[in-house]
């Protein structure tokens, strides 16, 4: 009787002291077994103040459902010792989940530093090169619009079609190359649209065209059918990689530098070259006065004769 009453005793002494009624009462006798102080030793530090517990996922840990658990499961270890005396513990999550959480949340933030300083960069040299903020953001936002694309139509061929979840990987090293190659293939028509300005907005879009189209056409499609052929890698990541980076090539060459760019150069028309003034546009209208002022002047001549 006296055992029971010392046992009930600690008990409760020990409910009271955890303050918290969702808990488990071992007796002072269970951490003499040898059994049990083995075990102990792999789930309480030396000193007592830290403790490790084994969650077990229903899933793969490793799958966007088995990451999404360690938010709950933080959320529910908050809650377990709040009003308790463990209130202001540490609490840290390990293993595969929370591995693969921090690698994921450090890429996004990292690939958004990098497309935002590369995006900036680019300007910068686009900047430089056609001394017009405007031309440069088009070209900027034509580039950035070639990305999104390419990445939406991975998204739609291998996750809503095909049903295969698509690597982290893919999206920076897309962009990688994206970036490298689409703001060149741009770069060159507006430069080469540059250079024959002196002929008028609209015609000499339509040189330009005319000069490197068949060139930028024929390299876009051969750096994206080479991207392409990673497809046929064992390797799944490796094909998804090659199969974005060729979807962003095609639509950066057959619609955005075949189509977008000179629409948007041709309507923005002078304000595309802002603030740089356009001698040849502006001394031909001279030109024509003059000749026309020295043929009516002729006539004019040949009347009083």
């Amino acid at each position: 009787m006296e055992d029971m009453t010392r046992n009930s005793t600690q008990m409760g002494q020990a409910l009271d002291g955890s303050k918290n009624d969702d808990s488990f009462y071992l007796p002072p006798e269970a951490f003499q077994n040898p059994d049990f102080q083995r075990g102990l030793t792999l789930f309480l530090s030396p000193d007592g103040a830290s403790a490790r517990f084994v969650i077990t996922h229903m899933g793969d840990p490793a799958t966007a459902e088995g990451i999404s658990h360690i938010d709950k499961i933080m959320l529910a270890a908050d809650e377990a010792v709040k009003g308790t005396p463990l209130q202001a513990a540490h609490i840290y999550l390990a293993g595969t989940a929370a591995t693969f959480k921090d690698i994921h949340e450090g890429t996004t933030y990292d690939l958004m530093i990098v497309v935002v300083a590369a995006l900036c960069l680019i300007f910068i040299i686009m900047l430089g090169i056609t001394r017009s903020p405007v031309a440069s953001a088009v070209i900027v936002g034509t580039v950035a619009l070639s990305l999104g694309s390419a990445f939406g139509l991975s998204v739609l061929i291998w996750q809503h079609i095909l049903h295969m979840p698509l690597h982290w990987l893919v999206l920076p090293m897309a962009i990688i190359v994206m970036l490298a190659v689409g703001s060149d293939y741009n770069l060159l028509l507006v430069a080469r649209f540059r250079e024959e300005i002196g002929a008028g907005l609209k015609t000499g879009m339509i040189r330009s065209m005319a000069s490197t189209g068949r060139v930028v056409t024929t390299a876009g499609l051969v750096f994206a059918f080479t991207m392409g052929s990673m497809l046929f890698s064992d390797l799944r990541v490796v094909g998804q990689i090659g199969t974005t980076i060729m979807i962003g090539l095609l639509f950066d060459t057959l619609v955005v530098r075949s189509f977008m760019m000179p629409a948007v150069a041709t309507l923005l028309g002078r304000w595309f070259w802002w603030p740089r003034p356009l001698a040849g546009q502006t001394r031909k209208p001279q030109m024509v006065s003059q000749r026309l002022t020295g043929v009516g002047s002729a006539k004019g001549a040949a009347l009083l004769q």
